[in-house]
C-alpha cells in the first residue's frame, strides 16, 4: 500500500522534470538602462494624446543631504537646541555688549580678558564659549579677540560668522589740539 503513493509521486516528480528539459535556457536577467526622454515635440504629442510615452523612466533615490523622513522634527529641533545653548557667564550678552579689556600673548596659549556691561571681568581663551549665539573664540590675537558664531542657512549648511572684539583706545590721549595755540587743550 505505501509502494503506490510513493511510485506516484516518484512519476510526478519525474514528468515535471522532463517537461522542463524541453524549455529553451531563459537569457540572463538585463539590467534596466535609463533612455533619454522624447524630443519637446514628441512629449508634447504624447501628453496632448493623453498616452504615456514609450520609453519608461527609472527614478532613484539619493537620500545624501536630506532628513529622515521617518524621524520627528520636534526631537532634532530638540537636540539642536541643547548643543546651542551655553552654560558660561559670557553667554549672557551679545559679543557686541562685551569690551576686550587686557591680552597676555606671549604664551601658546594666549589669555584674554573681556568685561561684561557689568564691569565684571572674565578670563578666556581659545575655545571658550562666548555671546548668547553659543559663539567660540577662535583666535587671541596681540590686540583683539575674534568670536566665531555659526548660523545655519536655508541650505542647511552651517556657515561661520567672525566677529572680532579689539581693545579700545584710550580717549585721553586723542584730545584735539587748538591751531591758534598748540599748548592749549580743550577742556
Amino acid at each position: 500500500m505505501n509502494r503506490l503513493p510513493a511510485s506516484l509521486c516518484l512519476a510526478a516528480v519525474l514528468g515535471v522534470a522532463l517537461m522542463r528539459c524541453g524549455d529553451e535556457p531563459s537569457a540572463p536577467a538585463e539590467t534596466p538602462k535609463l533612455r533619454p526622454r522624447p524630443a519637446g515635440a514628441a512629449a508634447a504629442a504624447a501628453a496632448d494624446a493623453g498616452t504615456q510615452p514609450s520609453t519608461p523612466y527609472l527614478y532613484a533615490y539619493n537620500p545624501l543631504g536630506k532628513r529622515d523622513p521617518f524621524r520627528s522634527f520636534l526631537v532634532e529641533a530638540k537636540l539642536e537646541e541643547s548643543s546651542a545653548t551655553c552654560n558660561e557667564p559670557l553667554c549672557q550678552w551679545d559679543v557686541e555688549q562685551l569690551a576686550l579689556v587686557a591680552v597676555v600673548s606671549g604664551e601658546a596659549n594666549p589669555v584674554a580678558m573681556l568685561e561684561d556691561p557689568n564691569q565684571v571681568g572674565h578670563i578666556i581663551r581659545r575655545n571658550t564659549r562666548v555671546g548668547r549665539q553659543g559663539g567660540k573664540v577662535t583666535q587671541v590675537l596681540r590686540d583683539c579677540v575674534v568670536v566665531t558664531e555659526y548660523w545655519t542657512g536655508p541650505d542647511g549648511k552651517s556657515n561661520p560668522n567672525p566677529i572680532k572684539v579689539c581693545v579700545k583706545k584710550d580717549r585721553r590721549g586723542d584730545m584735539p589740539v587748538d591751531l591758534f595755540d598748540p599748548q592749549k587743550r580743550w577742556q
